[in-house]
């Protein structure tokens, strides 16, 4: 009699054992077959420096405007969101870049516009030598309100590595009519 009570018990914790793992969503198991996947990222904080493996960034300032002029003169007009970052690169990758740069606002995902030109996702970071600039998004007028979260990230494949990221409430930045963005350079 004890082994189908046996027999039966197991079967029952296995069947309970599928249902778990079809009912939750693979990403939050600590030991699914997607954790090889999941990057590790790790929170920034306006005023305060992150450091991840490859590089660190200190966000200064998160800006809104309708129009954009640049050192270079160049004038744009839209609905922008902008992050003034300090960034460094810790040595870990000689030929890092912000190249893995992403908004994710309203469900939707944005990169930096190319609309602005000396901006950080271009800039080349070297160990040692913080570099100051902006990371501009463009955004529709409809997606400038709630949470967003912008990543970070100095590859765009970013499983099993690092990545920072900055929950931004887009309720709380009021929006100028104008903005000035610098063109990213060595840092004080």
């Amino acid at each position: 009699m004890r082994r189908p009570l046996a027999w039966i018990a197991a079967l029952g914790i296995a069947i309970a054992a599928c249902v778990v793992n079809v009912l939750l969503p693979e990403q939050h198991l600590t030991y699914s077959t997607n954790a090889t996947r999941i990057p590790f990222d790790l929170p920034l904080a306006v005023g305060q420096t992150t450091t991840g493996r490859t590089f660190s960034a200190r966000p200064t300032a998160i800006r809104a405007a309708t129009t954009i002029k640049t050192a270079f003169g160049d004038v744009a007009r839209g609905t922008f969101v902008i992050v003034d970052l300090v960034v460094d690169s810790t040595g870990a990758d000689a030929r890092a870049s912000l190249v893995g740069v992403e908004l994710e606002a309203a469900g939707r995902t944005y990169g930096p516009t190319g609309r602005i030109p000396g901006t950080l996702e271009d800039a080349r970071l070297r160990a040692g030598l913080p570099i100051a600039g902006s990371l501009v998004f463009e955004l529709p007028p409809d997606a400038m309100h709630g949470a967003a979260v912008m990543r970070l990230a100095t590859a765009l494949d970013v499983r099993f590595d690092d990545r920072l990221v900055l929950d931004i409430d887009l309720d709380a930045i009021e929006v100028a009519g104008s903005a000035v963005v610098e063109e990213a350079e060595w840092a004080e």
